[in-house]
């Protein structure tokens, strides 16, 4: 009986070079940096809010709550968009379509005493007859030039 022939396996061939295997495995580690990063800074992972503080030496401008819109209202610090908008649809709901003092400002829903004691200093009075700057800075200035008078 003969013995088979045993034949010696022959090499199989790499379907990928050995240099274009590196060239992968570097991209592939980018391509998992890369989406790291994005997934991080979207989460924000880490990150602490952002505190807006009013400046150190008091309010430099003032809010004249009758005349203003939300968005300028939103300019008082602890006044969010929510407040805001409440203090407009209050003073556009009464009789008169304004305040008539800062006190009234506690019928807004979320003001109370120790809110409008913060709210205070950024807020002032005047006519709703419209002429009013809704803005005013304190140290006199005008917000911005009049348009002149025909």
């Amino acid at each position: 009986m003969d013995t088979p022939q045993v034949t010696p396996p022959t090499p199989r061939q790499a379907l990928i070079a050995r240099g274009e295997q590196w060239v992968l495995v570097v991209l592939a580690l980018a391509l998992v940096a890369g989406i790291a990063y994005q997934a991080i800074t979207y989460l924000r992972v880490g990150a602490e809010p952002l505190e807006v503080r009013p400046p150190a030496g008091g309010p430099s401008y003032r809010i004249n709550v009758n005349t203003s819109d939300w968005v300028t209202l939103s300019m008082v610090p602890g006044v969010g968009e929510t407040l805001a908008r409440r203090i407009v649809e209050v003073r556009d709901t009464r009789p008169e379509k304004r305040f008539r003092s800062l006190e009234d400002l506690k019928e807004v829903r979320g003001i109370a005493d120790k809110t409008l004691a913060k709210l205070r200093p950024y807020l002032f009075l005047s006519d709703a007859t419209g002429d009013e700057e809704p803005v005013q800075l304190l140290d006199g200035a005008p917000l911005r030039e009049p348009p002149p008078r025909p």
